[in-house]
């Protein structure tokens, strides 16, 4: 009995689930360069040909990953900010996410991250992952700007504190993708910005 037309769309989005995870991992090991289409091939158990059918070139899927992650990184800001509760508490949320996505994605974190420094990448992608960035540390500045108005964020220059607290992020990221683990400094790190220190570090 042949496939339904759903049934086909289930299977290619678990296929082009398998191709990204795959290509992730590499690129993330071995660089944009140091990979190829047939070694990303190889690890879905596919011809490269076939793969080719699931997305069109090598720069294309790259560029996919690193829309897909910068994508994230915005929507998790924008929920972020719009949250209820206090700033404090918004910014716990958003910090213990942000870890939680380094721990089970991080590959995706140096896909990106390769986007935004190396000159190997296709253009599409490194324009794209500076254009996110951008946004994202607009976003990062508003956040901090709503704290310091309600008074739990400490007094500064809010685009200064939003570019420490995102280098603080990546380096955690950093630390995670060199050592396998991020250290329990979530608690440390709200006590930064907000200048209030919890009596248990987690």
């Amino acid at each position: 009995m042949p496939r339904t037309p759903s049934a086909n769309q289930t299977i290619r989005e678990q296929r082009q689930s398998e191709i990204r995870a795959s290509a992730a991992h590499l690129f993330a090991h071995n660089g944009y360069v140091g990979t190829r289409i047939e070694d990303i091939a190889d690890t879905v158990s596919m011809s490269k040909g076939l793969l080719y059918h699931y997305f069109g070139s090598k720069a294309e899927l790259y560029a996919t990953l690193v829309d897909r992650a910068s994508r994230g990184t915005v929507q998790l800001f924008e929920e972020a900010m719009n949250r209820p509760g206090t700033a404090t508490e918004r910014l716990r949320w958003l910090v213990t996410q942000t870890l939680e996505g380094l721990t089970e994605q991080p590959d995706m974190f140096m896909v990106v991250l390769q986007a935004l420094v190396s000159d190997a990448v296709p253009i599409k992608a490194r324009k794209q992952a500076i254009g996110f960035a951008h946004h994202t540390q607009e976003l990062m500045r508003d956040f901090i700007r709503a704290g310091q108005q309600a008074g739990e964020v400490i007094v500064g220059e809010p685009e200064q504190l939003a570019l420490l607290l995102g280098s603080c992020i990546q380096g955690l990221a950093i630390s995670h993708a060199m050592a396998g683990t991020v250290p329990p400094v979530t608690e440390a790190l709200i006590s930064l910005f907000t200048g209030r220190h919890s009596a248990s570090v987690t």
